[in-house]
């Protein structure tokens, strides 16, 4: 069979998308899981569960920055491959053991292989695109994880019913499609295999570093969706079983409608490119997540609830596409700018796991939200005082 260029990027762009589905239903349904798995074998409170839920993140971080000046050296599949089977077997381990310092040993296992998996996608799939073809790339790739957030939420919920561990181990078959997936690819189509490392196809191509400055403003508002986000995947069920006394299959359908607000705004943000290198936009979504935590402060039904996590939904794609998409347009080092990407958004996390699983465990849900949304509105007030004052700076030159 004749694999020309355009039927190689056609192949790639569906198997890297199909995978990305796939490899963030698996983490996603696992993430969730290991909350449940938390209180209802190891019998961990709210706030040490948020601690053992960070564990992952944390380790994500870590590995993120410490790898990242050796994996640009490394063909981006064989990176992928790697991370697919550390993953398995980490999840394997955290739910066959009963020891607890056991479990938090494969957390950090299983987020420092996963430090292998998004930045390398990420980096792959944008290489040697710019503009209406780098937003096309990036958010069909959003749209395709976010697809599998949404459906592992209540897919998670509805196996946790079952069991706490039950969706560990249907975590591990999916884990070894994706592999199967990423290996059979590249062994069949020669462009795929061929695939250089960023490394040498920088040294053996000629490029200019034309960066936005505006990913600053946006790198900020990832960290702040992603506290938002880790809050409702994390502190959030919790609070479902404690105070709102909803089940966990119910609990995930409401999870599945941010989930499904978020496709549907990448699909839509990947059409349009009026949000393009404009601040407004930036700012406005920020502002509106900060001012959203403070109107669900009152909130107390399941259909409020519904409503705020369908408005996140959309705000959360929005930050999400803003940071992948300002911070790759013009770099020649895409691999570092998205290692760049999901070290903030795991700071985020960290944040969002940590705090609010203290102050719901001290405190209450509504004071987690208040917190957020207070912080988030004088972080976007430092932003626009920053953006004035170096527009003052321009003009007067």
């Amino acid at each position: 069979m004749q694999f020309t260029k355009e039927r190689t990027d056609t192949i790639q762009f569906w198997v890297l998308n199909t995978a990305s589905f796939l490899a963030q239903l698996t983490i996603a349904m696992v993430n969730l899981a290991l909350v449940y798995h938390l209180r209802g074998f190891f019998h961990l409170s709210a706030d040490k569960i948020g601690i053992a839920a960070s564990i992952c993140p944390a380790a994500y971080l870590i590995f993120c920055i410490l790898l990242s000046p050796y994996t640009g050296h490394f063909k981006p599949r064989n990176l992928v491959e790697l991370s697919l089977l550390g993953m398995a077997l980490s999840v394997a381990l955290f739910a066959s053991t009963s020891i607890l310092a056991v479990a938090y040993a494969s957390l950090a296992c299983y987020g420092a292989f996963m430090s292998l998996l998004w930045p390398q996608i990420e980096g792959w799939f944008s290489r040697g695109k710019e503009g209406k073809q780098l937003s096309h790339v990036s958010n069909a790739f959003n749209f395709s994880w976010s697809f599998g957030v949404g459906v592992s939420s209540f897919v998670a919920g509805l196996l946790v019913e079952r069991s706490t561990t039950l969706p560990f181990w249907v975590s591990l078959a999916l884990f070894a499609v994706v592999f199967l997936m990423i290996f059979g690819s590249s062994a069949l189509v020669p462009g795929i295999r061929a695939m250089k490392s960023e490394k040498e196809e920088n040294r053996d191509t000629e490029k200019t570093d034309t960066s936005t400055p505006l990913r600053f403003y946006c790198w900020t508002g990832v960290i702040i969706l992603y506290t938002g986000m880790s809050v409702i995947l994390t502190i959030f069920p919790l609070y479902a079983q404690d105070v709102l006394k909803i089940s966990e299959s119910l609990t995930g359908l409401l999870l599945l409608f941010r989930g499904v607000a978020t496709c549907i705004s990448f699909l839509l943000l990947g059409r349009f490119g009026f949000w393009h290198f404009k601040k407004r936009y930036i700012f406005s979504t920020q502002l509106l997540f900060g001012l959203s935590c403070l109107v669900a402060l009152g909130f107390s039904s399941i259909l409020s609830y519904g409503l705020f996590f369908l408005l996140f939904g959309i705000l959360f794609a929005t930050a999400y596409t803003q940071s992948m998409f300002h911070g790759a347009s013009g770099s020649i080092n895409r691999s570092q700018r998205m290692i760049i990407h999901e070290v903030l958004l795991t700071v985020g996390t960290i944040l969002g796991a940590v705090l609010g699983g203290y102050l719901y465990e001290t405190f209450s849900f509504s004071l987690v939200l208040g917190a957020i949304g207070t912080g988030t509105l004088v972080v976007v007030l430092a932003e626009l005082m920053v953006a004035f004052v170096g527009q003052r700076r321009v003009v007067a030159v």
